[in-house]
């Protein structure tokens, strides 16, 4: 096996040269379609095209001057209301302080546009709309991201990467590299995870701290580029 004689990359059998071409190209295309759900998920968020620091910045510090439940309906939830009516009657009743004996046409609202998701027994991300009392925990300032929710989503994220990671890892290992540029780019594809992750966090704690979540992106995406690029580049254009 190649790893117990190392010759490099271009040394290994065809098959295995396709083999782990073929991880590295999924492993690439996996990490394009991450950064689209990230463009997907928080573009709409300030109501504008494409994705800005705006939209971070809501959905990291929050929008302090809206409620949780508006800004959930002026972004991402948005598409789901059935009608620009019901859109809109939700947007009067929570202007006029969201009170409580006016729930009930709401509730007819939410049932037809929320239900599939927010049900007592869907629960889909921990949020049910069905009674007064269950709005109500989203009719107070909008603050971002919960700590809750960010310890969940660093978990998350960091166990899901390290797999790939890994196995990005291993593969350029074995390339014929310099030592100190492997020792570079592997520490390097570390340490990016990690600034990805406390890039959120900071972002928590500041509004203008925001611009570092991108920051943060762009440096675990480098790492990605360099773990997939460099193998391929030895694999079938580096000559011997």
């Amino acid at each position: 096996m190649f790893w117990k004689d190392p010759k490099g990359l271009k040394s290994i059998p065809m098959y295995s040269k396709i083999g782990i071409t073929i991880l590295l190209i999924v492993a690439g295309v996996g990490y394009l379609l991450g950064f689209a759900n990230i463009i997907a998920t928080y573009g709409p968020i300030d109501e504008k095209p494409g994705m800005s620091i705006q939209d971070i910045r809501i959905a990291f510090y929050g929008a302090r001057e809206k409620t949780k439940l508006e800004k959930s309906i002026d972004g991402t939830m948005k598409e789901y209301f059935m009608d620009e009516a019901g859109y809109q009657a939700t947007k009067d009743w929570i202007a006029a302080g969201a009170p409580e004996n006016g729930f009930p046409r709401i509730k007819e609202i939410f049932d037809v546009s929320c239900s599939t998701c927010h049900s007592a027994d869907a629960q889909v991300a921990g949020v049910v709309t069905v009674e007064y009392e269950d709005v109500a925990e989203y009719l107070k300032q909008d603050t971002g991201k919960s700590v809750s929710r960010l310890i969940s989503l660093s978990h998350t994220h960091i166990h899901g990467t390290l797999p790939v990671m890994f196995a990005l890892i291993f593969i350029f290992s074995f390339t014929l590299y310099k030592n100190w540029i492997k020792t570079l780019v592997i520490a390097f594809s570390a340490v990016a995870i990690l600034a990805d992750v406390a890039a959120w966090w900071l972002a928590k704690l500041a509004a203008f701290l925001a611009p570092i979540v991108i920051l943060g992106g762009l440096t675990l995406a480098l790492a990605n580029a360099a773990l997939i690029l460099l193998p391929l580049y030895e694999l079938w254009i580096k000559k011997e």
